[in-house]
């Protein structure tokens, strides 16, 4: 469905459907501020605060120009929903992220819209927006949802418009 006077229908649908996966997320337990918690696991609060601030700070870096990747383990598990999964950092950023980011002018400036913890996760909705090597404007919608040990992500499921990934690696050819 696409609406013809915004030309986003398929963003739509797909910010509607991680909406809706979001919510079924939220009615099985996922806490936000002010959400509901399990009081049986200690120092569970304490837990998500330092998950969300390891977050926040590396999606803090990744907008001062550095790279929010430093946050993943060398083993981490990346899953592009509807996509494939990378076994490790090195491959994900070689398969993965280059694609990507070797066809952009300028930092991809991630804009966290919502950000929700449960233990061990945290969910973050954001917009990345950023200039192509070819002038033009790139703006994807995103959701990842990543486990973290020890301050750094060793599992991530991430939800992106992947018309708007194959529109911007089909205009941009790296030969």
């Amino acid at each position: 469905m696409m609406d013809n006077a915004t030309g986003h229908g398929r963003r739509v649908l797909l910010t509607a459907g991680i909406a809706g996966g979001l919510t079924v997320l939220a009615g099985a337990g996922v806490a936000s501020a002010g959400g509901p918690r399990n009081p049986d696991v200690p120092g569970r609060p304490a837990m998500e605060r330092r998950n969300m601030e390891a977050v926040r700070r590396a999606f803090a870096r990744q907008n001062a120009g550095g790279d929010i990747y430093d946050i993943l383990h060398d083993e981490v598990e990346w899953t592009i929903v509807n996509g494939r999964t990378y076994t490790s950092k090195a491959e994900f950023l070689a398969q993965g992220s280059a694609p990507i980011m070797d066809r952009l002018a300028s930092t991809l400036v991630m804009t966290i819209r919502d950000m929700w913890a449960d233990g061990d996760t945290v969910i973050i909705r954001f917009a990345g927006d950023a200039t192509a090597t070819d002038g033009v404007d790139y703006h994807n919608e995103y959701c990842w949802i990543w486990q973290l040990r020890g301050g750094d992500v060793v599992r991530s499921h991430a939800f992106l418009d992947m018309v708007a990934v194959r529109e911007l690696i089909d205009r941009i050819d790296l030969t």
